[in-house]
């Protein structure tokens, strides 16, 4: 199935799709080479459309600053994405789900879809943190459907798992994100400041 169909499907009829998403071979560098690394491009795009909307507030940044930290988040979107699998993984066996490394990782990289669309209007003024947080909500929702299919954890139990692996998720994106982030923006911007301070 192509990435097209699998992202329209998994968005407009979760539940049947993660009854063929469960039935069908796939291995962890399929899953991110053929859909992950692919759609985790959105949101870098949205970032970049952004900074050249804004780029009359940001221009002593210059462009190269947002294309160097959007490249860095890609990157460690896709390196947490990963670390995800593996937790979902560990954690299934504690809701009475079936451990698996591929059903946990179908589970993680496909509830995602929404998120990187949504991360795709950031440049959107106004109503991008509330695009956000719809597909923040929406992934969420996947989740839990995706656990009681793929990770065959029992429905009264999916909730807890999902809330679980959420709240990992996001501490996970703000610790590690927010230092290396934070760190990188720290360099460029002292580095301008040097350079600048050099010159006059």
């Amino acid at each position: 199935m192509n990435i097209i169909t699998r992202a329209i499907n998994i968005l407009t009829k979760p539940k049947s799709e993660w009854a063929v998403i469960d039935s069908e071979p796939a291995t962890v560098g399929g899953l991110f080479t053929g859909y992950a690394m692919i759609l985790a491009l959105l949101p870098l795009a949205g970032t970049l459309l952004a900074a050249v909307i804004a780029m009359g507030q940001y221009a002593g940044l210059g462009m190269s600053f947002f294309i160097v930290t959007g490249v860095v988040g890609y990157v460690i979107g896709l390196g947490i994405l990963y670390l995800m699998g593996i937790i979902a993984n560990a954690l299934a066996g504690s809701f009475d789900g079936t451990k698996s490394d591929i059903s946990a990782m179908k589970l993680v990289v496909y509830s995602a879809t929404p998120m990187w669309i949504a991360g795709f209007f950031g440049f959107i003024p106004g109503i991008s943190i509330l695009i956000s947080l719809a597909g923040f909500a929406y992934a969420a929702y996947l989740l839990y459907l995706g656990a009681i299919q793929v990770m065959k954890i029992p429905e009264g139990k999916a909730i807890g798992f999902t809330a679980v692996v959420i709240i990992i998720w996001i501490i996970l994106s703000i610790v590690i994100g927010g230092m290396i982030v934070g760190a990188l923006i720290l360099s460029m911007v002292g580095g301008a400041a040097m350079s600048g301070a050099y010159y006059n």
